[in-house]
């Protein structure tokens, strides 16, 4: 008797706890699908499917719609064992817009004329006008090489053995000079005293030629260079423009005057390039 109640009780506390075990397990999947339904429905991802062999026919046989644009076709390389195949996409044809007419070719551009000459005020000028606008046009240069230098520096030597800048004008200004005083013989036929004379012989001629304006100022320098090209402009512009060969090379006035713009610009390329090197 008494074993079999201590079956009876045993079967009963074996009773409660399985009982609580169910409990438990039923409280927990009641929680989590209370958590499910708390969160958002996600839609499962749909995974395109390939086109088969049969649709991609069908596409590429399509008839094309008026006005519409061949559709365009790209090819993939096959890998270098050959496994992967040809692969052909075709683009969706664009339509043509109604009303749009077609680009024209681009027309050949005309060629462009030559331009116009630099000065065309020379053109048809005379021997003599000729002559005087390229003095005009030299003796510019050499003010705009001197333009803001200083007087200490005009004192700096070109180089060594070679005048300063001073000098230079100076020397501009005695050549000047030298014509002055030769024009008219020149213009009777006579030969200018320095033709044929060698570089010493020039250059101790200069150096005399000098001697008597040294004393002169940078200022008074850059006034007796104006003053001095001015009267020799007057005297030139009182000979005749005819005859045209007094202004010619093979005329002994012509040879005289046909140097000098060239003798101006080797000047002012000079003082020029020494201010460039030095930055004066």
């Amino acid at each position: 008797m008494t074993s079999t109640a201590g079956r009876r009780l045993r079967g009963r506390a074996a009773g409660k706890r399985g009982g609580k075990k169910k409990a438990r397990a039923t409280a927990k999947r009641r929680a989590r699908a209370r958590v499910r339904a708390s969160r958002p429905k996600q839609k499962p991802k749909r995974t395109p499917k390939a086109r088969s062999r049969a649709r991609r026919s069908a596409q590429g046989r399509g008839t094309k719609r008026a006005g519409a644009a061949p559709a365009r076709v790209t090819k993939r390389a096959t890998g270098a064992g050959g496994s992967r195949g040809t692969k052909r996409s075709v683009a969706t044809p664009r339509k043509v817009r109604p009303g749009l007419r077609a680009v024209p070719a681009r027309k050949r551009r005309a060629a462009r004329p030559a331009p116009p000459p630099a000065f065309p005020q020379t053109a048809g000028a005379s021997a003599r006008s000729q002559l005087m606008f390229r003095m005009v046009k030299a003796r510019a240069s050499v003010l705009a090489a001197v333009q803001g230098l200083g007087a200490a520096a005009a004192e700096r030597p070109l180089g060594e053995g070679k005048w300063s800048t001073r000098e230079t004008i100076l020397h501009l200004v005695t050549r000047d000079r030298a014509r002055l005083r030769e024009m008219e013989a020149a213009l009777r036929g006579v030969r200018a005293s320095w033709v044929g004379w060698d570089s010493e012989r020039q250059a101790r001629v200069n150096e005399e030629d000098l001697v008597p304006l040294r004393p002169t100022s940078w200022d008074d320098a850059l006034k007796l260079l104006l003053t001095t090209r001015q009267e020799l402009m007057e005297a030139v512009e009182s000979i005749p423009e005819e005859p045209a060969e007094v202004w010619g090379e093979e005329h002994p006035l012509g040879w005289m005057f046909q140097r000098l713009p060239a003798h101006d610009l080797h000047h002012a390329e000079s003082i020029k390039r020494w201010r460039t090197e030095q930055g004066a």
